[in-house]
């Protein structure tokens, strides 16, 4: 289904450490890759990583090496409930960026809390963050308020890359080439292009991402979020 939708390469992410699905052991998870190569015959091209439930030691769990980043590279990807965000959420993700590491933050705009403080989000993506917005919230998969995120965030270059998130051939299928034409109306061929392909080939290969703007946010005074950046300067811009 993913071949036929257009997709030539499949970064599988395992849910860890999220309740029931620990999934910690990187032998397991390579050996069900490779049975899955065999089974695909290499289309599309699956890669391994994996989605860490967000917890403040995940700087070190990282570092434990039960976390596995996106195709060996050094970007991480961080979910979140859907209905809360842990306080002092930006210490932590800071720390892992001290380490070396990218944290990416997947589908935030299913995220209750996103949807309602924006300015939260791009607080984090100011910190260095990137975001994975999920194809089918740009064409109404996971509701109005998901979708109306998705859009408001595209417009404000608050998106960095966009993903199917499926997790099945039902209820949650890839949703690629729809969600494509759709952010192709709302942004452009350009656009729509670093966020499907160029940006995801970026963290496949390990490099800076292509396309990283500056949120078109106004930021709230105050707080951690900002004295962090007076403090260390603002984010690294040279290879955007």
């Amino acid at each position: 289904m993913a071949a036929e939708e257009g997709i030539q390469t499949i970064v599988a992410t395992p849910h860890v450490l999220r309740g029931r699905w620990q999934n910690t052991s990187p032998q397991k998870l390579q050996a069900t890759l490779e049975e899955l190569r065999v089974r695909t015959k290499g289309r599309p091209n699956l890669l391994l990583g994996s989605e860490y439930f967000f917890a403040h030691d995940i700087a070190d769990v990282v570092q434990t090496g039960k976390v596995l980043p996106l195709a060996g590279s050094r970007y991480v990807l961080i979910e979140f409930a859907s209905n809360a965000i842990p306080p002092m959420v930006e210490q932590p993700l800071y720390r892992l960026q001290l380490e070396g590491w990218t944290p990416i933050i997947a589908h935030p705009e299913r995220n209750q809390i996103f949807q309602a403080k924006p300015e939260l989000l791009a607080g984090l993506i100011n910190l260095g963050a990137k975001t994975q917005v999920t194809c089918g919230s740009f064409v109404g998969a996971f509701g109005p308020e998901a979708q109306r995120a998705a859009e408001q965030w595209l417009a404000r270059e608050m998106v960095h890359v966009i993903a199917t998130d499926a997790h099945n051939t039902k209820r949650r299928p890839p949703l690629a080439r729809v969600a494509i034409e759709r952010v192709t109306e709302l942004a452009g061929e350009n656009r729509a292009d670093a966020l499907a392909r160029r940006n995801p080939a970026a963290i496949v290969s390990g490099k800076p991402l292509e396309y990283d703007p500056d949120p078109l946010l106004p930021q709230k005074s105050g707080g951690l979020m900002n004295r962090l950046q007076r403090l260390f300067g603002h984010r690294d811009r040279s290879n955007s």
